[in-house]
Parts: C-alpha cells; structure tokens; sequence
C-alpha cells in the first residue's frame, strides 16, 4: 500500500476532492449547499490536499497557511467504506509534514465533537486560549491545536 498527499492541481484531482468532501461532510450529515467553486479554495495560501492510496483519491483536507508560522486545518475527510482502517491517522502525519515543508510549526483544527477522541489520540489537545479569528467557532464543534516540530 502506498500513500501519497497531492497539493490538488489537476482536475481530475479537484474533481475526487470535492466529491469525497461533499459526500463525507455534507451528504453524510445530511446538508445541503455544498459549493466546490467558492473561492477561497483557489487562495495561493490555502493548500487544498488529497490522500491517494494506489493512486486512488481517499481522503481530503484544505491546510489554510496563516503566515505567521501557524495553519488551519479544514475538512478533514475519508471516504466512509475505508473509514476506522488508520487512514486518517496517515492523513493527519502527512499533512503534519507537509506543514511543517511549510515552515508551520503549530495547527488548528475545528474539530466535530464526533471526532474529538481521534484527534486527540493523534496528538491534538483541546484549545485552551485564543484561537485565530480564522478558525470560526461553531456549535458541535472543538477548537484544538497541534504543536509540530520543525
């Protein structure tokens, strides 16, 4: 099994993107609007990402660079057949690395209440302090933060 996270470029890439954020994060929650032209997913700063396994799209996550040495991390997904086999265990070390290629030192994540025990298990920890204004705050979710060594 080989992995590989792809800065998404090509539109074949950007096209598995989408469909496994509007799958994972909409459809499966039961919402409706999800827009795969909204602009901020072109910003040269944020990093749209898609983890290939075998050269097959199955996960996705956007690293939004700050530019003071810290990320936002957004839309983390796997697609639900391969969920619970360590894929996103994979997904969140390859992102750690490619932020840390970035000159990325600490990450933020609004994490699904849901997803809270995952995140947590991968070295993540409950926000206790200001969160970047970027980050958003919304019901049913969990700011946390990530230290990465650079």
């Amino acid at each position: 099994m080989r992995y590989s996270l792809v800065r998404v470029a090509e539109p074949s890439d950007r096209q598995v993107y989408h469909a496994i954020r509007r799958s994972s994060l909409w459809e499966e929650r039961g919402r409706l609007g999800y827009d795969d032209a909204r602009p901020e997913e072109l910003f040269p700063n944020h990093h749209a990402l898609l983890l290939k396994r075998d050269e097959a799209g199955i996960g996705t996550t956007r690293l939004d660079d700050l530019g003071n040495g810290t990320g936002i991390v957004r839309l983390v997904a796997i697609t639900a057949a391969l969920r619970r086999n360590g894929h996103g265990r994979v997904l969140d070390a390859m992102v750690a690395d490619y932020a840390r290629a970035l000159g990325l030192g600490r990450l933020f994540v609004s994490a699904a209440s849901d997803a809270e025990g995952f995140y947590s298990s991968t070295g993540w920890t409950r926000l206790t302090g200001d969160a970047p204004v970027l980050l958003g705050q919304a019901e049913g979710f969990v700011p946390m933060t990530k230290r990465i060594v650079r």
